[in-house]
């Protein structure tokens, strides 16, 4: 079962903790990062990874970040 982990980042205060979750895959680590956000109040962003790779990022809507992420499409030739 792979480690995932969150960095949590507050407002002024970069990297203010470090979360560790066991998940079975991406999906299930993503359930675990919203109840993180659930339980964090003022948190600034919320990354999740695997091991180095990095899987997704949270930011709170109450400071303004959009709630859903932009729709940018691939144009590339």
């Amino acid at each position: 079962m792979p480690d995932y982990y969150f960095i949590i980042h507050m407002p002024g205060a970069p990297c203010r903790d470090i979360v560790g979750v066991r998940a079975a895959d991406d999906a299930q680590a993503r359930v675990e990062a919203d109840r993180v956000a659930a339980r964090w109040p003022g948190f600034e962003t919320i990354a999740l990874y695997d091991g180095e790779r990095p899987v997704a990022v949270l930011a709170n809507p109450q400071l303004g970040f959009a709630a859903e992420p932009l729709d940018l499409r691939d144009l590339a030739a």
